[in-house]
């Protein structure tokens, strides 16, 4: 049985090509019109904390969050912990809807996208303004190519 990751898996491909064209700044990941995360659920932080009981070192993000410290966790005991606390992961589907400003930025960047050489890039979750690139077509965008096109395509 596959283990799911640590942390809730968001590939949101045109948000990481806007923090490529814009940069990061030292306060942590914002995108206009939205305000900052919410504090972590309950069972987002038993999640984090069965982890802890079993073996691995944590950090808090810039907003309060908890993560898996990969610098000071080993892949095998990343593994081992995660399976045993998988029961406590965190539901995925229960994230908020996006702004409906943003899926449409989201929407016009899949089409930018698909227009300028990646024809097979996928349109965003219509709630969440999410894009799952995943699997085999997810190399595709790991390329110079792609991430010329994606700074093309996002919103200056």
């Amino acid at each position: 049985m596959p283990v799911r990751p640590a942390v809730p898996k968001i590939a949101t491909v045109a948000l990481f090509a806007s923090l490529l064209v814009t940069g990061c700044s030292g306060s942590g990941l914002s995108v206009a019109g939205q305000e900052k995360s919410p504090p972590p659920s309950a069972q987002e932080v038993a999640y984090y904390r069965c982890l802890e009981k079993n073996g691995l070192t944590l950090e808090a993000r810039n907003d309060g969050r908890l993560r898996v410290d990969k610098d000071q966790n080993d892949d095998a005991s990343m593994g081992s912990a995660e399976a045993k606390c998988v029961d406590l992961l965190p539901d995925v589907a229960s994230a908020a809807p996006a702004p409906s400003a943003f899926v449409a930025k989201a929407r016009k960047f899949s089409a930018c996208v698909r227009e300028n050489g990646f024809p097979e890039y996928p349109d965003p979750d219509p709630t969440t303004g999410d894009v799952d690139v995943s699997g085999h077509e997810a190399e595709k965008f790991k390329t110079p190519e792609f991430a010329a096109t994606a700074k093309k395509c996002s919103p200056a």
